[in-house]
């Protein structure tokens, strides 16, 4: 705890200190970029320990992560796309760039993608796993395939991520 506060208050320092951007600006960008590299990189992390799971030979491997990430997705992953959505608006209220360029065009649609497939696909197929497992078992044959069928459309989704992280760093076509 004491050293999210430290991290906290050295973000805020360093944002206040900016020679390059506008004080309220540099805060709303560390927010910005500090939250969506825990929403990304812990996309990331359950990607890839999904994809050992699927390979392993224990099929309670691959029930716990999926149980795992529907909780992290809920609690924290949907909470931090907000912020970081929030934070991206901001920061264009703090300029006068304009919202029609590519590369923020590109962010609204990748955060909206992601959104409807985190609250239309990813969270109800979770819940499905979660009666599967109940009623069938973990190890049932239909339990496996639901989480097979969510860690697919997770590494799309993660995959639609990684390319609005690319598209912020670079700002293609600008």
């Amino acid at each position: 705890m004491s050293i999210g506060a430290a991290v906290a208050i050295l973000g805020i320092v360093f944002a206040f200190d900016s020679a390059w951007y506008s004080h309220w600006y540099a805060l709303f960008r560390v927010v910005h970029v500090t939250v969506a590299v825990f929403w990304v990189g812990g996309g990331l992390l359950l990607t890839v320990l999904g994809l050992k799971a699927e390979r392993s030979d224990d099929p309670d491997e691959i029930v716990t992560l999926a149980r795992w990430a529907a909780w992290v997705g809920e609690r924290l992953f949907a909470p931090a796309g907000g912020i970081v959505l929030l934070a991206g608006i901001a920061m264009m209220i703090d300029t006068d760039w304009g919202w029609g360029k590519f590369w923020v065009v590109v962010g609204l649609l990748g955060y909206a993608a992601t959104m409807v497939t985190g609250m239309a696909i990813l969270s109800p197929q979770a819940k499905r796993v979660a009666e599967l497992s109940e009623s069938k078992g973990t190890t049932a044959p239909e339990t496996i395939a639901a989480i097979r069928k969510i860690l697919l459309i997770a590494r799309f989704d993660i995959a639609v991520l990684l390319v609005v992280v690319a598209d912020m760093v670079t700002k293609p076509f600008s």
